[in-house]
């Protein structure tokens, strides 16, 4: 009997040591001081834990989701502060800074954009217009890129809109995916629609330059 005994409390004994030490474990990992905002299971987005989520565009979730798996998401934050009771006045604010930063992105790309025309260039023969190419290229890319930051053309749309708070201040928060694809190809059927500027860039076509690959090289460098 004692021997019985002392078997089932060796056993009980380091059943409790194994749960005790699987508590200490768990309760020592570090714990996760962020939330997300998920397409289709993955995240695309960390914010807060204590943010509060207002939106999630369902409707382009799987969207989303393709273009972070390709390596092709580029998003745009913007934020408004506020006393949280102009919740739509707040999101409009916000969505007006968020495409402000992709203006300001665009603006900062215009060198690499020169760059990449100036290597189209070179495999043409010069005939002196090259100086004049490269102008017509940077106007033709300050126009279509006004195009993305005025949303003048589809490819951008509001993915999430989440607040945080501090203290009497809400924080409000949105979320401005920018679709390559989607975004180049609207550009390319607004050209058309633009005599001006559609015989600008078949002009640089005519001479080597490949004006929406050009773009494109921008686009991507973002993802690098």
């Amino acid at each position: 009997m004692l021997e019985f005994f002392y078997e089932n409390w060796l056993i009980i004994s380091i059943a409790l040591i194994v749960a005790v030490v699987g508590i200490f474990l768990f309760l020592s990992l570090p714990k996760d001081e962020y939330q997300w905002i998920m397409a289709d299971g993955v995240k695309i987005q960390s914010v807060p834990k204590e943010a509060k989520i207002v939106y999630v565009n369902h409707a382009f979730e799987q969207r989303v989701k393709e273009l972070k798996l390709k390596n092709k998401l580029l998003a745009f934050r913007g934020q408004s502060i506020g006393g949280g009771v102009d919740t739509v006045r707040a999101q409009d604010k916000a969505k007006i800074n968020a495409y402000k930063e992709l203006a300001e992105y665009f603006n900062a790309k215009i060198q690499t954009f020169a760059q990449i025309v100036e290597g189209q260039l070179q495999t043409v023969s010069s005939s002196g217009k090259d100086e004049q190419l490269k102008s017509t290229a940077l106007n033709a890319y300050k126009r279509v890129t006004e195009m993305f930051s005025e949303a003048q053309v589809s490819g951008t749309y509001i993915y999430a809109v989440w607040e945080e708070y501090v203290g009497s201040l809400v924080y409000t928060y949105v979320l401005l995916v920018f679709d390559p694809e989607g975004a180049i190809e609207a550009a390319k059927q607004k050209v058309l629609a633009d005599s001006e500027l559609s015989k600008q860039i078949e002009e640089l076509g005519k001479n080597g330059v490949d004006f929406f690959k050009a773009l494109n090289s921008v686009i991507e460098e973002a993802k690098k």
